[in-house]
């Protein structure tokens, strides 16, 4: 595929997608009490309407965009840097949204204070940036078709 913002959107959706599949599949085997879907919620209502039925579309439709974005910051550094190694790109770009999204944003907007308390949630959080960013920078790098440097 040659258009890069549609390639970064579809490949962070996916990511995305992987992204919650395992949330909810740790959420299922009680290793976590807090998803990533929620979280997503909470960054613009109040935790109590988190679970509603329009919290966790508001949740889906917020886990989606900033998925897709990530994606297309993702696709365009492949595109401009190259696909070798994009493993580790993958990897960076995961390190970022983590640190920016659940090391800056999270506290300072104060939402969902109780993450600090779930040690548990918080590494399996870590583990889905990763998988995030490996799941993305592979579908970019298989799929993306990007012009070569003379």
């Amino acid at each position: 595929m040659g258009d890069t913002l549609t390639l970064g959107t579809i490949a962070g959706t996916l990511g995305t997608g992987a992204m919650h599949i395992l949330s909810v599949l740790f959420l299922k085997l009680n290793l976590i009490r807090i998803t990533t879907l929620q979280v997503s919620s909470a960054i613009f209502i109040d935790w109590s309407q988190v679970n509603t039925p329009l919290g966790i579309i508001i949740g889906i439709i917020v886990h989606i965009i900033i998925g897709a974005a990530g994606g297309v910051l993702l696709a365009y550094f492949i595109r401009f840097s190259g696909k070798d190694f994009y493993y580790i790109k993958g990897l960076a770009l995961a390190g970022f949204m983590l640190l920016v999204g659940m090391g800056l944003i999270i506290p300072v907007i104060g939402i969902v204070p109780q993450l600090k308390q779930e040690v548990a949630t918080v590494f399996f959080h870590i583990l889905y940036y990763l998988a995030y960013g490996l799941v993305t920078s592979y579908i970019i790098a298989r799929y993306g078709i990007f012009p070569t440097k003379n």
